[in-house]
């Protein structure tokens, strides 16, 4: 069951696992904030995109389709947007 609250500019996105447990994460949902946030957890936290969005439960299609609409794309080899 997911039940997401908006907090502007940030979505609380509360997710119960297939276990019960409860899972949160925010997401910022304004583009330039949503940059800065997926880029310092990528460089701080992730080894890749994909191990970002499973761990914190986001659609993959969803974030690069975000940052693409203000130019920036996801490379691979650097592990960031640019």
């Amino acid at each position: 069951m997911r039940i997401l609250v908006i907090f502007a500019p940030f979505v609380y996105n509360r997710t119960l696992s297939k276990t019960g447990k409860e899972e949160n994460a925010m997401i910022p949902q304004d583009p330039v904030m949503l940059l800065s946030f997926v880029n310092l957890k990528l460089r701080d936290f992730y080894g890749s995109l994909e191990q970002l969005c499973d761990d914190l439960d986001v659609n993959k299609q969803e974030i690069t389709e975000k940052l693409a609409a203000i130019d920036y794309h996801y490379d691979e080899e650097r592990n960031q947007f640019v």
